[in-house]
């Protein structure tokens, strides 16, 4: 049995900036003052780091594992009105079939690999119905690195599943140099789509996936390419 780890943002689906809003938003709700996000990088970074470097940029002090906790759940509950607020989201290309093709098939399992925190890849994700194909996930919540993160997938998903996959036949899918990073960081084969924005095809390639596509939109491709004609 295969074991397919994705990412979500950039990978399943954009949200036309509404994780910037919500973090924002819950900012300003837990410390009383405007998050500096203007420069901010989001794209392949977990939760945990990107508020590190916001907390220490707005100029607060203390402790931040204590803000962070503080700050998670403000974060979970601005997030649906964020995304409700925005004019264009949508999954990328061909994830819908890819999705629904793969669900249908034994020899696969399914798992997120994602920096979110779960709360939050949770609610992105359930606006599109997609929970239902992921029944388990590695996640943001304390991890800063995503290697720890793709890791947990592993062990979560082989918990679930009831199954020790090989690692050669485990695949981390995203969309950024750093997702590739991480699942080769566990000794997992990887998978580079263009989707996000933030890199390009040619900068997928340059961080050495086993393979790269623009995006997911050939189902049969993708599949071929996963060893799973």
């Amino acid at each position: 049995m295969k074991l397919l780890i994705f990412d979500v943002d950039g990978t399943l689906t954009y949200l036309d900036g509404a994780t910037r809003r919500a973090f924002n938003a819950a900012f300003r709700k837990v410390f009383h003052v405007d998050a500096v996000v203007t420069n901010l990088k989001l794209h392949g970074r977990t939760d945990p780091i990107i508020f590190q470097d916001c907390f220490r940029t707005t100029g607060l002090t203390g402790d931040w594992r204590v803000s962070f906790d503080r700050f998670r759940e403000a974060y979970v509950e601005a997030l649906p009105g964020a995304i409700a607020a925005s004019s264009n989201i949508g999954m990328h290309p061909g994830i819908p079939e890819l999705l629904e093709s793969l669900s249908e098939r034994s020899d696969v399992a399914l798992a997120l690999g994602t920096g979110n925190m779960e709360a939050g890849a949770r609610a992105k994700i359930a606006v599109f119905d997609l929970n239902r194909y992921f029944p388990v996930g590695g996640f943001g919540d304390s991890h800063c690195e995503r290697s720890s993160i793709i890791r947990d997938a592993l062990v979560n998903a082989q918990r679930y599943y009831e199954t020790v996959f090989d690692l050669s036949d485990v695949w981390v899918i995203g969309d950024t140099p750093l997702d590739v990073a991480g699942g080769k960081a566990i000794g997992a084969r990887t998978m580079g789509v263009a989707t996000g924005g933030a890199f390009s095809y040619e900068e997928l390639v340059a961080a050495d996936p086993d393979v790269a596509f623009h995006d997911l939109s050939d189902t049969g491709l993708v599949l071929n390419a996963l060893d799973l004609t």
